[in-house]
């Protein structure tokens, strides 16, 4: 099977990160971002160059080593926590560039093979330095209703793989400041964060990224998103993207490059709230797993999948199950062809 054409097509800055008084609030510790430029997004982080070698400041003091070494890791340590009311201390990444990175033990505490947010220290939060990976930093973080990232780097990062994943009390989150022009991973995103009604991500610059699977699942109060600017052209995987995101009313994703994708499985899975979805635009050639793709979309009624090109796929089971409304909606038209050919039958005779 080659093409696929369905039904109802109608209606169509890291200087002075941080100060001395550190009692008074997060901001006093690592200093303002009020220097940012107009465009939002906040200057890039200290970052370690080829060879290891990173330079950078603490409360007014330059730090320089290279972190390949630990000697010099524990000498530079052991000057920033005399000279510092914060303690610091290093951690070896395990997603991203596996880069040394310096953290402040106030702010994150090592959990597994990543660095995590303390929700309970109310520090507004500033990357590690020298850090490329955000996986799992804000996991979990169930009584955060809001998060300032005004202070938050992120134009050396990589992977934010599951950055805010069950973050269940999130009503807002401001990420306008944020660089996203190297991340090459959005996975479960924002999996979970199911009290998020609305999610502006116009900033974002996605045309490195290479897996969005997950992205927005279970994120079931979002009743729109606009993802327009979204460059997918590199992107592989799409799986579970918008899985149950029950309160989604409209999609348009007819900027969608899927000319690489491989996986559209549970895509649109528990989209219970989307009446129409036109997916004309999509390039389905390379894709592999569609099962599941459309299953209980409820309330579906118009799909258009006049492009989908199925020469690849090796599992589409279960692809419009529970598609109650959209099924009504077949019979109904094969009733009236029926109709109309018996009615042409009769004419003829």
């Amino acid at each position: 099977m080659k093409s696929m054409n369905l039904f109802d097509r109608k209606e169509e800055s890291s200087e002075t990160l941080f100060s001395d008084a550190e009692a008074k609030s997060s901001e006093a510790l690592f200093g303002d971002s009020k220097s940012k430029e107009n465009t939002n997004q906040l200057p890039s982080a200290p970052f370690q160059d080829e060879d290891g070698n990173l330079t950078f400041s603490i409360e007014g003091i330059t730090y320089s080593l290279n972190v390949n070494y630990k000697e010099e890791r524990e000498r530079v340590k052991e000057e920033i926590n005399v000279n510092s009311l914060t303690k610091y201390d290093w951690f070896k990444e395990e997603t991203g560039k596996n880069h040394w990175v310096l953290y402040n033990t106030k702010m994150y505490e090592v959990e597994k093979i990543y660095l995590h947010y303390k929700e309970d220290s109310n520090l507004v939060p500033i990357i590690p330095i020298n850090a490329t990976s955000c996986y799992d930093m804000f996991y979990g973080c169930k009584s955060l209703t809001q998060l300032d990232l005004s202070n938050f780097t992120t134009s050396n990062v990589i992977s934010m793989k599951s950055m805010f994943d069950n973050c269940k009390a999130l009503t807002q989150l401001d990420l306008s400041n944020f660089n996203t022009s190297s991340v090459t991973d959005m996975s479960s995103m924002f999996w979970g964060c199911e009290s998020l009604t609305q999610l502006d991500l116009s900033s974002f610059n996605t045309s490195q990224v290479i897996n969005i699977g997950r992205m927005f699942a279970w994120c079931k109060s979002l009743t729109k998103l606009d993802l327009s600017n979204f460059d997918t052209s590199k992107v592989v995987s799409m799986s579970e993207i918008f899985y149950n995101c029950k309160s989604l009313t409209q999609l348009d994703l007819s900027s969608f490059d899927t000319g690489r994708v491989t996986s559209m499985d549970e895509m649109f899975s528990g989209c219970g709230s989307l009446i129409k979805l036109d997916l004309s635009s999509f390039d389905t050639s390379n894709v592999i797993y569609m099962y599941e793709m459309f299953s209980d979309c409820s309330n579906l009624t118009q799909l258009d999948l006049s492009s989908f090109n199925t020469s690849q796929i090796t599992n589409m089971c279960g692809m419009f199950s529970a598609c109650t409304a959209l099924l009504t909606s077949v019979v109904s038209t094969l009733v009236r062809l029926l109709l109309w050919v018996v009615c042409l039958i009769a004419v003829i005779n």
